[in-house]
């Protein structure tokens, strides 16, 4: 049986070493620091699992979010709220966003919830 794939997208938590190995107990990890370049991975690249970071109110990364949803709508994408907007925290949810974690985040967390949710997709 083949490990899920994971793309980790966003400024800050592609980077993010610790989570990284985390996830890479049960998953493969595919990283990305550019959220414009999110779609066109998707359309490439077997994934999985979405998680998504915004660090700003950016209304271009959530046409993003909508994007995918719109061509992949049974993709999970989980949100990572770096800036604690909770008015483009919802208009995430509206888009199709799973779940969302605000920074700074727990990345014991956020692994414990994305292997629940690839458990529970076998």
């Amino acid at each position: 049986m083949s490990k899920h794939r994971v793309l980790i997208s966003g400024s800050t938590i592609a980077q993010d070493k610790e989570l990284i190995n985390k996830l890479r107990k049960s998953a493969v990890i595919l990283t990305n620091t550019e959220n414009a370049l999110t779609r066109s991975i998707v359309g490439s690249e077997t994934v999985d699992l979405i998680l998504f970071e915004i660090s700003k109110n950016n209304a271009s990364e959530l046409k993003i979010i909508k994007k995918i949803k719109t061509d992949f709508p049974e993709m999970t994408i989980l949100l990572i709220d770096g800036n604690g907007d909770s008015e483009l925290t919802a208009e995430a949810f509206s888009c199709g966003v799973r779940d969302a974690f605000r920074k700074p985040y727990k990345g014991s967390l956020i692994a414990e919830r994305v292997n629940a949710i690839l458990s529970a997709n076998k």
